[in-house]
């Protein structure tokens, strides 16, 4: 069973999602300009807002003891920011009802998130706190409407292929190690925080 939470856990790795996004907002038309900004800033500030928090615990002990709160989980913030708004882009190249492919995407980033609680990765306050960031970074995407052109169906399969070329390709590159050693050089710390 722990295989099962593992490979839905890999699903909201950075090193998968933020190439496919990227890719997705490069294939998306001009016309929706508007669509693009929007997604792209709000993946970078769901990026930038988990990070913060991982840094405060890490560098200086800075999280919330009684809720087991260490900092915001990656993966349910994450996938619950992009994988709504690509159930939406799914659904437009597919004709299909554009909610579906929202609800398809939003179930799929629950699912993760709840992954990371079985693999002791995470509290339920961080991935509570993951998951109503990223979900909300996908509803700002989502309030200046959904995208009226179709993005190309080849965009998907490009997608999809960019988001396993980074963990493939160096399997042994993990963003945790990087948030450690930046942890470190911001606190002037040897060491850091890993637990109360």
């Amino acid at each position: 069973m722990s295989e099962f939470w593992l490979f839905l856990s890999n699903l909201g790795d950075s090193r998968w999602l933020l190439p496919m996004a990227m890719v997705l907002l490069l294939a998306l038309p001009r016309s929706e300009a508007r669509f693009k900004r929007r997604w792209a800033l709000a993946i970078a500030a769901t990026a930038g807002l988990t990070l913060a928090s991982k840094l405060a615990f890490m560098g200086w002990g800075l999280g919330i003891q009684r809720l087991d709160f260490t900092g915001i989980s990656g993966h349910a913030a994450m996938s619950s920011a992009v994988y709504p708004v690509v159930g939406i882009l799914l659904a437009t190249a597919f004709r299909s009802r554009a909610y579906f492919g929202a609800a398809a995407g939003v179930g799929l980033a629950v699912a993760i998130a709840a992954s990371r609680l079985p693999l002791h990765a995470h509290s339920l306050a961080e991935v509570m706190a993951g998951l109503a960031l990223g979900l909300a970074s996908s509803a700002w995407v989502l309030r200046c409407g959904l995208p009226t052109e179709r993005i190309p169906t080849w965009a998907m399969g490009a997608a999809v292929m960019a988001g396993l070329a980074l963990p493939l390709a160096v399997p042994e590159l993990h963003t945790h190690r990087f948030v450690i050693a930046l942890a470190k050089l911001l606190s002037g710390r040897t060491t850091v925080f890993e637990h109360f």
